[in-house]
């Protein structure tokens, strides 16, 4: 079965039009990378539209992670260390069968290497679910009790008692 390239869907869909497909096409041509990432650093998408045009392309549902509730039972079945490496977060465990499928989001489900890991480490069967980058994370993060360490935690400063240093410059952007 031919899969149906992911501008066709976001173009169908609505969610941009062939003059930003062919702007995100010509940057990802230029830098290199996927589609999707190319229109959201260019601004024409944000991430949770890329992800569910990519769930509709490869048939994989998509999974909203600030909404979900993950118990620590299931949490424990896959290595934190292998969580945080491979960026996989198991989300649910079913009991079709005695090996599960373990219910498993990821940012990129086409990652057959983690998700075999996963599969080995936790002994279950594998079912891939999609969500944003953005939002595993935050929940891996939340879950392991970990923030990242390139992250500043800075305090709040009002406005007004922050000094300006460099004059901001008016900039003109074309397309």
């Amino acid at each position: 079965m031919r899969r149906i390239p992911i501008g066709q869907i976001l173009v169908e869909g609505g969610s941009i039009d062939g003059r930003q497909l062919r702007a995100g096409l010509d940057w990802q041509r230029r830098r290199g990378g996927r589609l999707g990432g190319a229109l959201v650093h260019l601004g024409m998408l944000d991430e949770a539209a890329v992800v569910r045009a990519l769930g509709l392309q490869l048939g994989i549902p998509v999974i909203d992670l600030a909404t979900r509730v993950i118990d620590r039972d299931v949490l424990r079945l896959v290595p934190a260390r292998m969580v945080e490496l491979r960026r996989v977060l198991p989300v649910e465990l079913l009991s079709e069968t005695r090996r599960g499928p373990l219910v498993v989001a990821t940012s990129d489900p086409l990652d057959m290497g983690a998700l075999d890991e996963v599969a080995f480490a936790s002994g279950k069967a594998v079912r891939p679910v999609l969500a944003s980058s953005a939002q595993i994370d935050v929940a891996i993060a939340q879950l392991l009790g970990h923030h990242r360490p390139d992250a500043l935690e800075m305090p709040a400063e009002p406005l007004e008692e922050m000094e300006l240093v460099q004059p901001v410059r008016a900039q003109r952007f074309w397309n």
